[in-house]
């Protein structure tokens, strides 16, 4: 075998390993950057207290993953149920969509903690 073809085998080999580590990657969210999604791809609880959200955010066309962190602070906070109503609001926009803008926040003001909301979408006019 050729010198080139041995090296254009080893990068396509090198390639493809690297790929799916790539494609797994998720982003922090920055704290008090409303992440608005227009479509939610998946959702899954990948700790106790860490969600990992992908789909497409309002104004882009290309899915993202992030992943979003409920602090646990035993004297006056349970972060399961808050990440219970995130996760009820991501489940109903993945069944219906277009139909709602599912939004976290992570919030400076509540020690880190990310914010849900769940907006209906306005009908458009007809013409």
């Amino acid at each position: 075998m050729s010198p080139s073809r041995v090296l254009r085998n080893l990068v396509l080999s090198t390639a493809a390993v690297l790929l799916p580590s790539t494609l797994a990657w998720s982003e922090t969210p920055q704290v008090d950057v409303p992440y608005v999604f227009e479509t939610v791809d998946s959702y899954a609880v990948t700790e106790s207290n860490v969600i990992e959200i992908r789909g497409v955010l309002q104004g882009e066309n290309a899915p993202r993953t992030f992943e979003f962190e409920f602090y646990f602070a035993p004297n006056y906070y349970d972060p399961s149920q808050h990440g219970s109503r995130c996760d009820r609001m991501a489940l109903l926009s993945m069944t219906r969509p277009g139909r709602y803008l599912f939004e976290l926040k992570v919030q400076r003001w509540s020690g880190g903690q990310p914010a849900c909301r769940l907006t209906r979408r306005t009908a458009q006019p007809a013409p």
